[in-house]
Parts: structure tokens; C-alpha cells; sequence
């Protein structure tokens, strides 16, 4: 059941990031940023799904890091795209999100295009981790 559960998490994921692709190309950045961390977050979630078979109802990237970290430690790696790729949850979809969060308010072309890279990395890691490339 929870490899089933896993790949439908991973397939949501992927659909992420293929949809942050699309309107990155269109210039919404703060969607692209958003996207990407939703990508990673669902790809997280898919990993414990398939080794732990649950995962904790939270949204933040470092986290769930964490918790894949305790059962895999190559998860390490992805650290500090966590962290960065974290601050893009709440700002991007708001336009009060948190003050002062983002300078400029919206994430740059680049900014977008280091979250996508992160979540594609990741995305790939955990399709590897669960055999599924």
C-alpha cells in the first residue's frame, strides 16, 4: 500500500515541477518558487510514505529533511537547498506573506530558476532511493 501511496506522492511532485517550469518560462517567478518548494515538500512525503509509512503533516522543507535524514543519510546534501527553497513557502503566495522576508518582495529569475534546479535534484534523488528511475 504505501509504495502505491509513495508513487502517487512522487507523481504529484513531478507534476510540480514540471507545471514550475511552465510558468517560470512565462516570467512568474514567485509561482515557479512556490511550485518548486511544493515539489520538494511532496517528494519528501513520498520517501517516508515508502520507509516509514507515514509522514508529519508540516510544510517546512528542514524538517521533513530531518526526518529522511534519521532514516537516509545521503539526504544530508540537500540541506541548504531546503533552507533556501523553505523561504518561498509563505511570501510567494501572499502579497502580505511575511514582512521583509523576501527583498523586493518577489524572488528574482534566477532565485526561481536555483528552486527548480533544488527540486529537480531531489525529485531525481528520491526516485533513485525508491527505484523508480
Amino acid at each position: 500500500m504505501s509504495t502505491s501511496l509513495s508513487k502517487q506522492w512522487l507523481e504529484k511532485a513531478a507534476e510540480d515541477l514540471i507545471v514550475a517550469r511552465l510558468v517560470l518560462a512565462e516570467d512568474h517567478t514567485a509561482h515557479a518558487c512556490f511550485l518548486s518548494q511544493q515539489c520538494i515538500e511532496k517528494s519528501l512525503k513520498a520517501y517516508l510514505i515508502g520507509k516509514a509509512g507515514d509522514y508529519p503533516r508540516v510544510h517546512k522543507l528542514v524538517d521533513l529533511l530531518g526526518r529522511c535524514e534519521a532514516i537516509n543519510a545521503g539526504f544530508s546534501q540537500f540541506l541548504s537547498d531546503c533552507i533556501v527553497v523553505d523561504q518561498y513557502y509563505i511570501p510567494t503566495r501572499y502579497p502580505d506573506g511575511v514582512p521583509g522576508s523576501l527583498p523586493g518582495r518577489m524572488p528574482s529569475e534566477a532565485q526561481a530558476q536555483e528552486a527548480i534546479a533544488a527540486a529537480e535534484k531531489i525529485l531525481e534523488f528520491v526516485r533513485k532511493q525508491e527505484g523508480q528511475v
